[in-house]
């Protein structure tokens, strides 16, 4: 050799070098390429729904995944309470005296149309457990007074009715309570908490 080297012996080729800064280059593009618009994006608003945006180039692969909830309070629906369209009469079920006038006494006080009280009669008498009967029409009501009284169980009205003086005694009267001994004594407010 000799002392003079050539340019080709100090700088071998120019080949790989820019194909090695054309790849940087093409990478560095699809970086600003996805970065920028989700940059710009990010601050407008809140967005509901995830979004995930992938780019591929021959050397590179980026992703980046953006997932943005919102938490909505919780709502309550209650079936409000019916105290208009029917009559409600009370009857003593239960072997406890008194009882279904102080039933009558507080369903009036909320604003249910409420008959005389009456004693229960026949396979009614001793009741264990509190029942409603509803003559059909009145269901609203009935369903009422069962969600204030802790759901009570709602059936429709038999013939006949089994309280003194029967059918006949209903008048007017389209929801019978017929108060057992589970509920006999006890203020709305305790039988609706048990």
């Amino acid at each position: 050799m000799t002392d003079t080297m050539s340019d080709t012996m100090i700088f071998p080729t120019l080949a790989a070098p820019t194909r090695h800064r054309s790849v940087v280059a093409r990478c560095a593009l699809v970086l600003c390429a996805v970065a920028v618009p989700l940059a710009c994006s990010s601050s407008r608003g809140a967005r509901t729904e995830p979004s995930t945006t992938t780019t591929t180039s021959s050397s590179t692969t980026s992703s980046t995944s953006t997932t943005t909830s919102t938490t909505l309070a919780p709502t309550t629906t209650q079936t409000p309470l019916v105290t208009a369209g029917a009559t409600v009469m009370v009857a003593n079920s239960s072997e406890k005296s008194g009882a279904a006038r102080s039933l009558t006494d507080e369903l009036a006080a909320i604003g249910f149309t409420l008959a005389h009280p009456t004693d229960g009669f026949g396979p009614d008498v001793g009741l264990a457990e509190t029942k409603i009967y509803v003559i059909a029409g009145a269901e609203d009501v009935a369903d009422s007074v069962s969600r204030m009284m802790g759901g009570v169980k709602v059936v429709p009205m038999p013939t006949p009715v089994w309280i003194t003086g029967g059918t006949a005694a209903l008048g007017d009267a389209t929801v019978v309570v017929m108060l057992g001994n589970d509920l006999a004594g006890m203020h709305l407010g305790a039988m609706g908490n048990r």
